[in-house]
């Protein structure tokens, strides 16, 4: 199950992906320009490597946009981390073998505890 702080990752990642191609800017190119490696910048993209608030700042400066513009709402992130969850609940219930009936009591069960 994916934390808070992964997702949190994750979506900040995806949105400094999503800049930097749409500008027409390669991860190496990137890379140059804030004087990190370009496997950081890759790690960084995916959510593996958490970098420091001056990095990202310096990320945002390079891609011309407000470091506000790539911070998820705290909802957008707990949004992600219940899905994910979800997720994760009906991958582990489609995969065990049980009876329905008791498929249905620990569906009932989790349901419950989202509440």
């Amino acid at each position: 199950m994916a934390s808070f702080n992964t997702i949190l990752y994750q979506i900040v990642g995806e949105r400094i992906k999503k800049r930097r191609e749409s500008i027409g800017l390669n991860q190496n190119d990137l890379s140059e320009k804030i004087n990190i490696g370009r496997s950081s910048i890759s790690n960084i993209e995916k959510g593996r490597q958490q970098p420091p608030l001056h990095t990202l700042f310096e990320i945002c400066k390079v891609l011309d946009m407000d470091v506000q513009t790539i911070l998820p709402t705290y909802a957008e992130v707990q949004e992600k981390v219940s899905n994910n969850t979800n997720d994760l609940y009906a991958t582990f219930l489609e995969n065990i073998d049980i009876t329905d009936y008791s498929r249905k009591v620990i569906e009932n069960i989790l349901n419950d505890t989202k509440k």
